[in-house]
């Protein structure tokens, strides 16, 4: 963290020693006077994370990037500037601002906005890094050093967590109560002072655990970024909020993720209550792989119905149809080959196939385990699937993807 003044010679420093290798940056550290070698270090070494996580702040000399875990924990840009289409209203306060991306990206047009972090050497890299980032789409930033649980907290139309999901010994943490703060312990005193709370949490947290116990859920935002799953969104809404009564009736699950050129959103109602079809004739000639925002959600129900496609087997989760279609929302695969799951045909796979990109779905082996049983090499154009068949059990399945319009 922040033990020194900013100066343009450390940042010179920094700029210049950036593709360094920073083990003999630290073993020659004697030679650079005046420059505090292990801050300068951690700067370099944190600025390569987040090179492409956030390529604005990266290309930005002057800013002060946070140390190893916030820099882990931080939203990319892309996901902090959905956050900001996510909310309404004129002021907002984030409760625990960390290295303070999601703050910025989200009081863009507020009227007041407030940074709450207990970390005082975060605090301060915060108030550096918005006075560098000062434009007139900003509101001048009020910057609270402390506990937010200890702190009083201001009544705003957003209050925004991001939990810290590290345990004391370092390990991750999941639930939301291992969490820091406990959002379910602290959830009604906040709602009383906001029109909306915004809670990010992991991406493996238990979506049927969050509605049981979090109150007044409107919708639940699965966000992702090139098909892996980045963080689980929860937005409340306060029973003072006129028609809000009505809004938690039903909750809308979004489904989000950036793929690229395109995003994909999905949305849906939670929990999926649609019976899931099951292919009553085998394996067809397509093969369907549904985004991982939405297996996350598990809507697998609503995903046959809507797009007319059938599920291997209840529990497979790779569905499969004879004619394509086109804009299912996840990878599509052509099948070449279908071939029985047995000692034999994992013998003969490598000359075969000597390079494949493997996975499995209800299957007996895991990915990595096909891998080595088989000795097939990671990659290329050839997609093999281990999966589970109704009526037929366990099989392999040879494929290719097909790339069609609305999947570059």
């Amino acid at each position: 963290m922040m033990r020194m003044t900013w100066t343009s010679e450390l940042r010179d420093f920094i700029s210049t020693h950036l593709n360094d290798d920073t083990a003999e940056l630290l073993l020659a550290a004697q030679r650079y006077q005046g420059i505090d070698v292990p801050f300068a270090v951690e700067q370099i070494e944190a600025r390569k994370r987040l090179k492409t996580k956030l390529p604005e702040w990266y290309a930005h000399p002057d800013l002060i990037m946070g140390g190893r875990v916030p820099a882990e924990q931080c939203s990319s840009e892309m996901t902090a500037r959905y956050k900001r289409s996510m909310i309404e209203g004129k002021s907002m306060c984030d409760m625990t601002g960390g290295m303070g991306v999601d703050f910025w990206y989200m009081s863009e047009g507020m009227e007041r906005a407030i940074y709450t972090e207990r970390n005082a050497a975060l605090c301060e890299i915060a108030k550096h890094n918005f006075q560098v980032l000062k434009d007139e789409k900003h509101p001048e930033v009020e910057v609270r050093c402390g506990d937010g649980r200890e702190l009083p907290i201001p009544s705003v139309d957003v209050i925004y967590l991001d939990p810290a999901r590290r345990a004391g010994d370092g390990s991750r943490v999941y639930a939301m109560e291992d969490c820091e703060p406990n959002i379910v312990e602290w959830q009604n005193e906040l709602m009383a002072h906001a029109k909306m709370v915004l809670v990010k949490l992991s991406p493996m947290v238990d979506l049927t655990d969050v509605l049981r116990k979090l109150q007044h859920v409107t919708s639940i935002y699965i966000v992702g970024v090139k098909n892996e799953c980045k963080e689980v969104l929860v937005k409340q809404v306060s029973l003072n909020v006129q028609g809000a009564e009505d809004a938690v009736q039903g909750v809308t699950i979004h489904c989000v993720d950036f793929l690229g050129e395109r995003v994909l959103h999905d949305v849906t109602a939670f929990p999926d209550e649609t019976d899931a079809l099951v292919s009553e004739e085998g394996v067809k000639r397509y093969l369907y792989e549904p985004d991982v925002t939405l297996m996350k959600a598990q809507v697998f129900g609503a995903l046959c119905h809507r797009f007319g496609v059938s599920q291997l087997e209840m529990g497979t989760h790779l569905m499969t149809s004879d004619e394509l279609v086109a804009d299912f929302p996840g990878r599509i695969f052509e099948i070449e080959e279908q071939l029985p799951f047995s000692s034999k045909v994992l013998k003969g796979l490598k000359k075969e196939m000597p390079q494949a990109n493997i996975a499995t779905r209800n299957f007996v082996m895991t990915a990595d385990e096909l891998r080595k049983r088989t000795g097939i090499k990671d990659g290329g154009d050839v997609y093999l699937f281990g999966a589970k068949v109704k009526d037929v059990g366990q099989m392999l399945l040879k494929c290719r993807k097909k790339v069609v319009p609305s999947h570059p």
